[in-house]
């Protein structure tokens, strides 16, 4: 099986190759599963598994580059001659309002919850603040109100808009870009909401790969931004390590321990519960995007979504390894969805309407919303790992919000 397995995984990076090299939807998809497939192949002595769905994961992916492909190959749209303008004046403004906005939702949820900010000032305090604040959350006792949902947006926003104006921003205002980085790291921190920090990072590469395509800047990467990128990842993981620890309310070597078991097991634990639940499920009557989209759904009252999106966990590793989790991937709601046959026809479809998308944009057609549609599919894809990006409203509507940023800051300039 590992060998058959590796075979398919380099099947597809020969298919995504070019699409790898220009940081395109299906290349960033297959780069960021193939890593994973890498990582569960490797360490599969500790984890209890059946390998039935990591195959039809390998097959997920090669389908959407085969989607990609057929529109590559079949799609060749017009250039409409019509060419943007990046509003420089109107970045740092509209960056300092984000981020504002941004902090303002960690800060205001924790007084919101009954916690004083001075805990803010203490080592102590502040790990008692983080466990109070994790136990309300999984006890279902978290407090929301309009106005932290409003600037929960803005947390998921600012990242994205920072990564977008990053490549047309002056020094201060790539400053204020990065910075739109720190609201979310702050909630990890104080919060244990490790998501929120994961899919900032998300969306800030997002709307960076965004821009590069919308103005035809290519992508390199120097020895500098290498540098500087394995130092963010590095400041990254070791951020969320320590929104990992504080979650426990006390620092010692044993947590340490404890919570680089754990660690592994948000790494790559979905790979054992996908392919446990994979190989044992039952199909039932298929709900038609109703769980992939379940931010609209659970609005609509169709769906219940519950804390961690499902409540079943399951017991993963093996061999002195030992975990818990109830990450599913963004593919078992796909399956309850459309079926086994159906989840593959919808990755086809989207990986030619990314490509097509992606097309369009780069002929100056629909710009706009293309820049949106791109950046949906970008988090969807990275983010699928773990769950569904559009299962939660707040996203939902974080997207809705940037078409009318990318509206804001770029001007279309029709041909003479």
């Amino acid at each position: 099986m590992t060998f058959l397995i590796t075979t398919l995984i380099i099947i597809l990076l020969i298919l995504s190759w070019k699409y790898i090299q220009r940081l395109e939807p299906a290349g960033v998809f297959a780069m960021v599963w193939s890593v994973m497939f890498v990582g569960i192949l490797l360490l599969q002595e500790f984890f209890e598994l059946r390998f039935y769905g990591i195959l039809y994961l390998i097959g997920l992916c090669i389908v959407f580059s085969l989607g990609t492909f057929f529109c590559d190959s079949t799609i060749h749209p017009e250039p409409s001659g019509t060419t943007l303008a990046f509003r420089q004046k109107l970045a740092l403004p509209l960056m300092i309002a984000l981020l504002v906005g941004a902090m303002v939702n960690p800060i205001y949820s924790i007084v919101l919850h009954g916690f004083s900010l001075q805990a803010l000032l203490s080592m102590q305090d502040l790990l008692n603040l983080n466990k109070g604040m994790s136990e309300m959350r999984y006890a279902g006792a978290e407090v929301h109100d309009v106005v932290s949902q409003i600037f929960l947006i803005f947390s998921y926003t600012a990242p994205l808009l920072g990564g977008f104006c990053y490549r047309w921003a002056n020094k201060l205002t790539k400053t204020i870009c990065i910075l739109t980085l720190i609201p979310g790291m702050f909630i990890a921190l104080t919060q244990s909401m490790k998501m929120v920090m994961m899919t900032g990072f998300i969306l800030w590469f997002t709307g960076f790969f965004v821009c590069s395509f919308s103005y035809g800047k290519p992508m390199r990467i120097k020895a500098k931004t290498l540098i500087y990128s394995i130092a963010g990842l590095f400041g990254f993981f070791v951020i969320l390590f320590s929104s990992m620890v504080f979650r426990t309310g006390e620092v010692s070597e044993r947590t340490i321990l404890d919570i680089s078991e754990k660690f592994f097991t948000y790494a790559l634990g979905h790979f054992h519960c996908f392919d446990i639940w994979f190989t044992s499920y039952e199909p039932a009557n298929y709900t038609y995007g109703t769980k992939t989209l379940m931010g609209i759904s659970n609005l609509l009252g169709l769906e219940e979504r519950g804390q961690g999106i499902y409540a079943e966990y399951m017991q993963v590793g093996k061999n002195g390894y030992h975990g818990i989790s109830n990450v599913f991937t963004a593919f078992r709601p796909l399956i309850e969805d459309f079926g086994e046959a159906g989840s593959y026809a919808v990755m086809f479809v989207l990986g030619f309407l990314s490509k097509l998308s992606l097309k369009y944009l780069s002929a100056g057609r629909m710009i706009f919303l293309n820049q949106t549609v791109l950046s949906a599919v970008y988090a969807y894809l990275i983010w699928s790992f773990a769950a569904s990006f559009f299962a939660y409203t707040s996203y939902l509507a974080m997207f809705f919000l940037a078409y009318f940023f990318f509206r804001f800051l770029q001007k279309e300039i029709a041909p003479c």
